[in-house]
């Protein structure tokens, strides 16, 4: 006798992240920096680092090495190491100087941190923190970072969660096809 396992399809569709082109993220920078340069430093490392917005405002002096940024009890209650690029490391290092290892880069609310994504978010788009981290992901994707070293920045515990990103730019490339005229 032959036993089959019954196979289940999911018939509602993945509802895929949000994200937007790094180009929209550039604009907001570029209002920011114009604006308050706390403002501008905030959206720099939600877009270079993919940190959750709960993780900024947590983050102190002594969590940003040369390179890395330590995020400690993150979700899951687990710690990680975020890369960092030359020009974010001496950013923040100016930005920090004058800081005890102990005090915190923002001393803000999540809610203070949201806003201020909301106040550089362009007319009639519907950007939120969450968004940048998502775009943050499918722009170290698209650009060719390995999937495994994206889920450790990440911080996510299964690779299949890393991987809906993935399937955003496989997306990209659907929509890049369609516009080719035949």
């Amino acid at each position: 006798m032959v036993h089959m396992e019954k196979q289940t399809f999911d018939k509602t569709p993945k509802i895929l992240p949000k994200y937007v082109e790094y180009s929209v993220i550039s604009t907001m920078l570029d209002n920011a920096k114009k604006n308050r340069y706390r403002d501008y430093i905030l959206l720099l490392l939600l877009s270079r680092t993919g940190m959750r917005i709960s993780e900024v405002t947590k983050l102190k002096k002594q969590d940003i090495q040369e390179n890395t940024i330590i995020v400690r009890l993150g979700k899951g209650k687990k710690d990680r190491v975020i890369p960092l690029d030359n020009e974010l490391g001496s950013i923040l290092g100016l930005f920090s100087d004058r800081l005890t290892p102990n005090q915190k880069l923002f001393p803000i609310t999540e809610r203070q941190a949201r806003n201020v994504v909301y106040r550089y978010t362009p007319d009639g788009m519907n950007i939120h923190p969450h968004t940048i981290r998502h775009s943050f992901a499918v722009h170290c994707l698209k650009n060719g970072m390995n999937i495994r070293n994206l889920q450790k920045i990440l911080g996510h515990t299964n690779l299949t969660t890393t991987q809906v990103y993935l399937d955003l730019t496989a997306q990209d490339v659907q929509d890049d096809f369609v516009k080719v005229k035949w």
